[in-house]
């Protein structure tokens, strides 16, 4: 048994799947497949319980799980102490972000980065916010990108943008013609929003029972481009931030203010509060708060 019996064991236990697992870890699934039952065969019991679509726990997979993430969290601090330590710039960030963001703004950051820095390797992952913000408290993720209020009890953070929502709406619709909109004036509309794993998918939700009325979802999407395409055929009107509204096609969608109440788009970054930051992320945190809030 080594550290990478231990990371592959990790890895398949959080994302239930070989296949996904194999993908983070950049080997094939059936070496992945193998180091676990290697791992199995010399433990002497069943970790995993496995069938085509995914695999869960045993009860000793559960136990053994809980030990050997704290493992693998030792000797990957080892790692980044050690960076730290030595002021090494080189080294592996690991960033979560939504698809619905100001992505060009961000993809500028780290291109700027990595020309300082071209021994630091960078990782992306898009996710919502929900599975983001647990990705940072299981340590897969060193820094996430966020659309709603940080946790301040676990995660330290700082504020990048506070963006009302738009409501978007094809130019042939009646209420196209309103200056603004109120959430109730939506109740018989059809809704194209976020995916559940958006804390914004709640939030607007939550506000649209507020005001009397449940919404008739009949697209939920993480990407922004199939929104608005979707209100581009009248299929349904969606919410978007202000900001991100200069880009449409005004010849096809309207954007209108919503009212009572606002919503709000909000973007953080956030790290998970006391973990040890390796010297490539300090390196990191620091470069994105000198660009980023400038």
């Amino acid at each position: 048994m080594d550290i990478h019996h231990l990371k592959y064991f990790v890895e398949v236990a959080r994302q239930k799947n070989f296949s996904k697992a194999a993908n983070i870890n950049h080997i094939s699934q059936s070496a992945i497949s193998k180091m676990v039952k290697d791992l199995e065969v010399e433990l002497g019991v069943a970790l995993l319980n496995r069938n085509s679509k995914s695999v869960q726990l045993t009860d000793a997979g559960i136990i053994f799980f809980e030990k050997a993430q704290q493992v693998v969290s030792l000797f990957d601090n080892l790692t980044s102490e050690f960076e730290s330590e030595f002021k090494l710039e080189k080294g592996k960030i690991v960033i979560g972000l939504p698809p619905i963001t100001e992505a060009t703004v961000f993809a500028q950051l780290l291109g700027e980065f990595r020309n300082k820095y071209p021994q630091i390797d960078i990782e992306l992952y898009e996710y919502g916010s929900k599975k983001i913000e647990l990705a940072i408290q299981e340590g897969t993720l060193d820094f996430g990108i966020i659309c709603s209020v940080p946790d301040v009890t676990v995660h330290e953070f700082f504020s990048l943008t506070n963006d009302p929502l738009n409501v978007i709406i094809n130019v042939q619709h009646p209420l196209s013609a309103n200056s603004e909109l109120t959430l109730s004036a939506l109740a018989n509309e059809s809704f194209v929003i976020y995916r559940d794993d958006f804390s914004l998918h709640d939030e607007i939700i939550s506000h649209c029972k507020i005001a009397g009325f449940q919404p008739r979802i009949i697209f939920e999407t993480s990407q922004r481009d199939l929104m608005v395409q979707t209100v581009v055929a009248n299929l349904g009107i969606a919410f978007l931030a202000s900001k991100l509204c200069s880009e449409l096609d005004t010849k096809a969608i309207t954007a209108i203010p919503l009212v009572c109440p606002q919503i709000w788009h909000r973007l953080s970054v956030i790290w998970k509060k006391g973990r040890h930051l390796s010297h490539a992320a300090q390196l990191w945190l620091s470069f994105a708060k000198k660009h980023l809030l400038q």
